[in-house]
C-alpha cells in the first residue's frame, strides 16, 4: 500500500500537464490559474535540484554513519552483515516517518533513506551465509527491495531497478550462457505482461503511467538479452546454432512487434525505444551474418534514416489537418522539446576523432636536426 493518496498522486501529475500546456500555448494564463487552486495537494516539495543535492548528501552521510560503527567497533563479518541488516529496516522506517510525519514528497532527503535501505538489504543478503559471498542472493535481495519502494513510495526509478535487478538473476547462478538467457527471457516477458495489464487496467491514470515505464523498460531489457551481439559483456555467449539464429529472427520480430503495439496504444516511450532498437538491429546485423564492416556503412545508415525520416515526416503532414489518426509532424509540448534540446547538446560529451599527431623525423646518428652533422645533437 503506497504512504500516497491516489488523488494527492493524480492531482501533482495534473498540475504538471497544466503547466506543461501552459508553456506550450495549449492553454491561457487565465485558465491555468483557475485550474491551479483546485489541484493543491497537502505535501511539501521541492525544485529537482536541491532535491538531488539532498538525496546525494543525505545517501553519503547514511552509508558513511553506517560505516564509521563498521569501523569504530571493528566489526567481524558476521557482525557488519546484522549491522547491515539493521540498518536496512532502520533506514526503511526513518523514510517512512519522513513522508508520514512531515509529508515529504520526491524532498530527496526521505529518498536517500530509502534507497540506501535497499543497499543495506543487499549487503546483508550478500553476506547471509559467510565466508560465502552470494551475488545471486544481493540481487535477489535488491530486486525485493526496489520493488518495495516502488509500491510503498511510489518511485519509478526504484520499480526500473526492481526490473533490471529481476533480468540479472539468472546470469548469478553457474548455469550456462543460454540456459541463464532463456530465464531472464522468460522473466521478462513475464514483468512485461504484468505491467502491461496493470497499464492497461487504469487507462493511462495513476499508477498507470508509472507502470508504462515498467512495460517500456522490460521490453527494452527483453531486447538486450536476446541481441547476443549487444550484450556479449553480460555473458559471454554459447553461439550455439538454433539459439544464434532465434535471436537473429527475434532482434527483427521484436521491434516490429513493439513498434505496432506502441502505436496502437500510443505509448510514447515504447515507440521510442523500438525506433531504438530497430536501429541497433540494423547495426548488428552484419555482426551477426559474420560479414565484414565497411567505411561506408555508418554513411548507408545515415542516408536510410533522413530518408526514412523525410518521407514519414511528409506522410504525417499530408493528412487531415496534418496528422493521421492523432500522430502529427511537430512536437505540441514544451517539455517535449526541452528534451530534445536536452539530448541535443548531450552530443558534445561524444568522443570526437583523435587529434591528428605530426611524425618526427627520425634522427639519424645522434647528429643535429639540421645543417651538419653534431651541429646541435650530444654525443
Amino acid at each position: 500500500m503506497s504512504l500516497y493518496l491516489r488523488d494527492d498522486e493524480r492531482a501533482i501529475r495534473v498540475q504538471r500537464l497544466v503547466n506543461d500546456w501552459t508553456k506550450s500555448r495549449l492553454l491561457v494564463a487565465e485558465q491555468r490559474d483557475r485550474l491551479l487552486p483546485e489541484l493543491q495537494v497537502n505535501l511539501r516539495r521541492t525544485n529537482i535540484f536541491l532535491r538531488v543535492t539532498l538525496f546525494v548528501f543525505g545517501y553519503l552521510i547514511v552509508n558513511a554513519l553506517t560505516g564509521l560503527f563498521v569501523v569504530t567497533l571493528n566489526l567481524s563479518e558476521g557482525a557488519t552483515m546484522y549491522l547491515a541488516a539493521f540498518a536496512a529496516a532502520a533506514f526503511f522506517a526513518v523514510a517512512q516517518v519522513l513522508v508520514q510525519r512531515f509529508r515529504l514528497y520526491r524532498f530527496g532527503i526521505e529518498e536517500a533513506a530509502a534507497v540506501a535501505s535497499v543497499s543495506f538489504l543487499a549487503i546483508a543478503a550478500s553476506m547471509a551465509f559467510y565466508p560465502t559471498f552470494s551475488m545471486l542472493q544481493a540481487m535477489i535481495a535488491a530486486a525485493a527491495g526496489s520493488f518495495l519502494l516502488f509500491r510503498r513510495f511510489g518511485y519509478v526509478y526504484a520499480g526500473v531497478a526492481a526490473t533490471l535487478f529481476v533480468a540479472l538473476i539468472p546470469f548469478g547462478t553457474a548455469q550456462v550462457d543460454t540456459v541463464r538467457r532463456l530465464a531472464a527471457i522468460a522473466l521478462m516477458m513475464t514483468v512485461f505482461f504484468i505491467a502491461r495489464e496493470r497499464r492497461q487496467d487504469h487507462d493511462w491514470d495513476y499508477p498507470g503511467d508509472a507502470y508504462a515505464v515498467i512495460e517500456a523498460v522490460a521490453w527494452a531489457v527483453l531486447y538486450f538479452v536476446l541481441n547476443l551481439k549487444a550484450s556479449p559483456w553480460l555473458s559471454s555467449p554459447d553461439e550455439l546454432g538454433l539459439f544464434y539464429w532465434a535471436t537473429y529472427a527475434a532482434i527483427w520480430i521484436l521491434p516490429t512487434v513493439g513498434l505496432f503495439l506502441a502505436i496502437r496504444d500510443r505509448h510514447r516511450l515504447l515507440l521510442d525505444l523500438n525506433i531504438v532498437m530497430a536501429l541497433a538491429t540494423l547495426m548488428s546485423n552484419k555482426a551477426y551474418l559474420g560479414a565484414e564492416p565497411k567505411p561506408w556503412d555508418p554513411i548507408l545508415l545515415g542516408v536510410l534514416l533522413i530518408t526514412i525520416a523525410i518521407g514519414l515526416r511528409r506522410w504525417l503532414a499530408s493528412g487531415e489537418q496534418g496528422g493521421r489518426r492523432g500522430f502529427v509532424a511537430h512536437r505540441l509540448l514544451a517539455s517535449e522539446k526541452e528534451r530534445l534540446a536536452l539530448a541535443g547538446a548531450a552530443t558534445v560529451f561524444a568522443p570526437g576523432a583523435p587529434p591528428s599527431h605530426a611524425h618526427e623525423p627520425p634522427s639519424i646518428g645522434g647528429g643535429g636536426s639540421s645543417g651538419g652533422a653534431g651541429a646541435s645533437g650530444k654525443f
